[in-house]
């Protein structure tokens, strides 16, 4: 009939709602509403159909924040085999889903400059050709390297190199549009991804603009360095 009948202190501990106010009430009580009809209804169709249903979701504490958290879901029967209750076990996963998502940002951010890495790159570059192709715009690819960058690993030290390089990922997000992608290679290499572009006209201003921010001093570790941008253009 879909009312609780029965909660233990950890379900309270975890959700800020007393035995008081969870008995008798409707599981909704917890919902999150970030899950639609289709979901509920998928876990119902499994319960029917299997007695058993398990999976991440998200629910909402009592103070209003909302959490995620495994549940798995079982029917229990009586002796003629119908079903009289469901038991639910849950636990709140919140540390599980943070290391996905570190793990998630190390397989596709550059851990220096915390820009898009090669394979988010490719990524975003494939679902823009596909996009061009409908359309029928064109993408861009300017493929950057920084002049002499080796003379101030050299010169300074990596520390001041990675400085440098930190400095110069920030440079060029400014140069460009939110729907574009700045992406570390590796070294000094860089890449930007114009998705959505009708020619010279929306290239080169970009461009330009990452030529002069580019090319303006860098000032690392107390010390004042230099790296012009070498630019290759693929439409």
């Amino acid at each position: 009939e879909g009312t609780i009948r029965s909660v233990n202190r950890a379900f309270t501990e975890l959700t800020g709602y007393s035995g008081h106010e969870a008995v008798g009430a409707n599981p909704r009580l917890l919902q999150s509403g970030r899950h639609d009809l289709a979901f509920y209804q998928a876990m119902w169709a499994s319960l029917q159909a299997t007695g058993h249903w398990h999976g991440d979701m998200w629910d909402r504490h009592k103070d209003g924040h909302l959490y995620p958290k495994y549940l798995a879901i079982s029917a229990i029967k009586n002796h003629d085999g119908k079903v009289t209750h469901y038991v639910g076990i849950f636990y709140d996963n919140s540390e599980r889903k943070t290391i996905e998502e570190r793990l998630d940002h190390l397989a596709h951010y550059d851990a220096l400059t915390g820009l898009p890495n090669r394979s988010l790159l490719m990524d975003r570059l494939e679902q823009a050709i596909e996009r061009a192709r409908r359309l029928g715009n064109q993408v861009a690819l300017l493929y950057l390297d920084l002049d002499h960058f080796k003379h101030v690993n050299d010169e300074f030290g990596h520390a001041a190199g990675d400085q440098l390089l930190r400095s110069a990922a920030q440079r060029m997000k400014t140069c460009v549009r939110g729907a574009d992608t700045v992406a570390r290679l590796g070294g000094d290499e860089f890449v930007v991804l114009l998705p959505e572009t009708h020619g010279q006209d929306d290239i080169l201003p970009v461009v330009r603009k990452l030529l002069t921010e580019l090319s303006s001093p860098y000032e690392v570790d107390g010390h004042r360095a230099t790296c012009t941008p070498s630019i290759g253009i693929s439409v």
